[in-house]
């Protein structure tokens, strides 16, 4: 803390946020992170930004005090990359800020809301000789209440709003009877949080205080001193655990979550050194201890893998040793094919590391690194501060709740898309390995067999057409960031043209891989966001699409185009696109190109796909138009 001082006396701005970043990560006790939030907030949102992190307007209230929360949440925010222009709302503004269009909460026009809804707000309505029905009728009115709050402000602002799941404060009266009488606290909170999450809508996310309060222990999560004195809804010793959380959670709403998993072998997915011990020398499965957790931490891992996040394997092993393992071990959860990149030889593992973050086309910063040494540990941490290096320990028996712990793959939504993601990426494999071997790029496109299917937005797709706009940093012309509900109105407003893609080729079925919205204003079309997957780049995919953009906007009597390029460090890819496709450029400025065509004479781009139109609401059937060019 001394040395931050020092920097930020010193105007070293850019290594005071270093400094801030790293004690803010590593700080646990309450009083640290206040002064680690003051600080951040003396330095300035307009600083951070200068020096990498990401803005964000946030806005903290509830039914509690909620300003004794605001600097740590603001450290903990810093720790992960984000500093947050904080609006604090007063004691018991939930949810009359959310109603009242005029509150200051709705001026300040936050991106998203966390609300610190309490389980004093509903223990109040609480009946307990009320029979079962009574007392889901209160429960169905109180979800509705809070869920409506949350709901009109979304749909009044576009923010994202984020509740709590309320936890149970005190021992229970009852015991185990009180699960058989539905008026006693813990059943009838138990039914209010099972309910707020069947009912919550996309735009509506959750902390959930039940589960971390029954891991800390109620009496780690909560005082009744605190709260009869300063209104106070958690314990000092659980702010981290809370900070932690949210910031978790926001950093998911915002695209952030790690997407992949780098995982030593020996000692890590088996106990032992197959090169020593043999493949029947390794500890995996039933008969020991270790051997049981090592195959546990295997399933976790396969749950991750089917949820979306990518598995990786880079091992100091002889690559036919460690493949013979896998394959052959009868008590192997995860098979070679859960794998997307597979680095089993003697190099550094650094230098491994980024080798498989070329071949998947992702950023150092989308990896969490799994290794039983801490030497390795130690080198990828210092060699490659980007990616996430958790302390295992060295008892297999937690190295699940290790990961779980670290809350690097908080998601707000898993897709269809996400449990075919590694077969996708596999796929993508494949067909790279067929370009290196092919001589001619137009035979290789063609060979491909490429069909794709282009729908306006629908219901049933926009959880994905979301998750894909908030994710995807390299394909993407604006890096603008929408919430679920903004996609909604595209798709309902007859001022915007959007477009979904979903491509498929004799490798396989690579799901819903770009997305395109734009709004037409006087015979202009403004392109607001263009973006696609990397697992498709260099297939002809945004020429295919601009085709049938190009061909909308004629019909609708569109004069010109504009296209935006916010160049961030990791989009330079499509510096050259809206060029590449005919347009020229009209202005430029440090955080925006932008480009224009004139739609009479523009071109219809090449392309070697296959292409179907669809209505929302409405399959194509085969065969599909032809439109190879």
């Amino acid at each position: 803390m001394k040395e931050l001082k020092r920097l930020i006396s010193s105007d070293d701005q850019a290594a005071a946020w270093q400094r801030l970043r790293t004690l803010a990560t590593a700080s646990g006790s309450y009083s640290e992170l206040r002064s680690l939030g003051r600080l951040a907030a003396a330095l300035g949102v307009e600083s951070g930004t200068a020096h990498g992190l990401q803005s964000l307007r946030l806005a903290l209230v509830g039914g509690g005090t909620p300003e004794l929360l605001a600097d740590p949440l603001r450290a903990a925010c810093v720790g992960s990359g984000i500093v947050p222009e904080l609006h604090v709302g007063g004691y018991g503004d939930f949810p009359g800020e959310l109603l009242n269009p005029d509150s200051a909460l709705a001026r300040f026009a936050p991106r998203i809301v966390i609300v610190l809804n309490t389980s004093h707000e509903l223990l109040g309505r609480l009946e307990f000789g009320a029979d079962r029905d009574a007392i889901d009728a209160i429960v169905a009115q109180e979800c509705q209440a809070m869920l409506g709050a949350a709901r009109a402000f979304n749909e009044r602002t576009g923010a994202e709003v984020v509740l709590h799941t309320l936890p149970v404060l005190d021992e229970s009266q009852f015991g185990g009877l009180a699960w058989k009488i539905p008026g006693a606290a813990d059943n009838f909170l138990a039914r209010f949080n099972v309910s707020l999450g069947e009912q919550a809508p996309p735009s509506v996310h959750l902390i959930d205080a039940a589960g971390m309060a029954a891991r800390l222990g109620s009496r780690n999560w909560f005082d009744p001193r605190f709260w009869y004195h300063a209104r106070q809804p958690l314990c000092f010793a659980a702010v981290r655990a809370w900070s932690d959380a949210v910031t978790a959670l926001v950093r998911a709403i915002l695209g952030l979550s790690r997407k992949a998993v780098i995982l030593d072998l020996d000692n890590t997915l088996w106990g032992g050194v197959v090169g020593d011990d043999g493949v029947e020398g390794l500890k995996l499965g039933e008969g020991t201890g270790d051997g049981e957790a090592f195959k546990a931490f295997q399933l976790h891992l396969r749950h991750l893998r089917q949820s979306g996040i990518l598995l990786a394997i880079c091992s100091k092993n002889e690559e036919s040793i460690a493949l013979d393992a896998i394959d052959r071990h009868p008590e192997m959860v995860l098979r070679r094919d859960d794998f997307v990149a597979i680095k089993a030889n003697w190099r550094a593992k650094p230098d491994n590391i980024r080798e498989i973050a070329t071949q998947l086309d992702l950023g150092l910063d989308a990896f969490v690194f799994v290794d039983d040494n801490p030497a390795e540990r130690d080198l990828v941490r210092r060699e490659l501060p980007a990616v996430a290096v958790p302390e295992m320990g060295d008892d297999p028996a937690y190295f699940a709740d290790v990961l779980s712990r670290g809350r690097w793959f908080e998601r707000i939504s898993i897709t269809e898309e996400d449990g075919r993601r590694t077969e996708a990426y596999r796929s993508r494999a494949r067909a790279a390995a067929s370009q290196e071997a092919a001589t001619d790029l137009p035979a290789y496109l063609r060979s491909l067999e490429m069909k794709a299917v282009i729908r306006p937005f629908e219901a049933i797709s926009m959880e994905r057409i979301t998750q894909l706009t908030n994710k995807t940093n390299q394909f993407n012309l604006t890096t603008r960031r929408v919430v679920q509900s903004e996609m909604e109105r595209f798709a309902r407003d007859a001022s915007w043209i959007t477009y979904s893609v979903r491509l498929r080729d004799r490798f396989g079925d690579h799901g819903l891989i770009s997305v395109f919205f734009g709004e037409i204003r006087a015979a202009q079309l403004t392109i607001e966001g263009w973006l696609m997957s990397c697992r498709v780049l260099k297939r002809g995919v945004e020429q295919a699409l601009f085709a049938v953009v190009l061909e909308e906007a004629r019909r609708r009597g569109v004069e010109e185009i504009i296209g935006i390029y916010r160049p961030t460090d990791r989009n330079a890819l499509v510096r050259d696109m809206y060029g590449d496709l005919g347009f020229e450029k009209a202005a430029e400025c440090a955080r925006e190109v932008r480009f224009r065509l004139e739609v009479a004479s523009a071109r219809k781009p090449e392309h070697f796909i296959a292409l179907a139109m669809e209505q929302p609401g409405r399959r194509s059937t085969p065969p599909l138009e032809q439109s190879v060019q």
